[in-house]
């Protein structure tokens, strides 16, 4: 028998991390996609906890999707577990209650990444949790899973951090023009 009991060792608020005016800016905008990424205990959790209560105070409607649940939230943001387990009917249901904005806690298979994908293409703002060493290799996460041509509609901002600190933060967009 194997039990694991987790404890947030800190929680914090979005103030906390010293963010810049223009990535707060991206954040509030409920039209965005965000993907959070870091190593195994790098803080990712906790700064969505932080965005996810930051977004509720400006008045926005937050949902969560988590397997496991265990975001610490205050009781007006609405936790959706795996529904008969499976996301998918989690983001069905989701999408019928209208939120502005998702928090997609641990991105890790194709199938989560496929899904990220669709939630995001659906108008949806969301922010979703993702494991890697850089926010360039949580990109390249993406690739294979969402179709090239649209990761950067379905994730604008990656922001990554290391030991509870946002150390890098890279934009995507896409840019159409004449071949050269």
């Amino acid at each position: 028998v194997e039990i694991t009991i987790v404890r947030p060792l800190v929680k914090l608020s979005l103030e906390d991390y010293k963010l810049r005016e223009q990535l707060l800016y991206r954040l509030g905008n409920h039209q965005r996609g965000v993907l959070v990424s870091g190593a195994p205990g790098s803080g990712k959790s906790t700064f969505s906890a932080a965005v996810a209560e930051w977004l509720t105070s400006s008045g926005a409607i937050v949902k969560t999707m988590e397997a496991p649940r265990d975001l610490p939230l205050g009781d007006e943001i609405t936790q959706y577990a795996p529904l008969e387990g499976d996301l998918e009917k989690t983001a069905e249901i989701i999408f019928l209650v209208r939120p502005d904005f998702v928090i997609f806690d641990e991105v890790r298979r194709g199938k989560d990444f496929s899904l990220f994908g669709d939630v995001r293409l659906a108008g949806v703002g969301l922010l979703g949790v993702t494991h890697a060493n850089s926010a360039l290799d949580a990109i390249q996460r993406m690739v294979g899973r969402v179709e090239l041509g649209i990761i950067a509609q379905v994730v604008d901002t990656v922001i990554h951090l290391s030991k509870g600190d946002v150390v890098e933060v890279l934009t995507l967009t896409m840019v159409v023009r004449s071949p050269t």
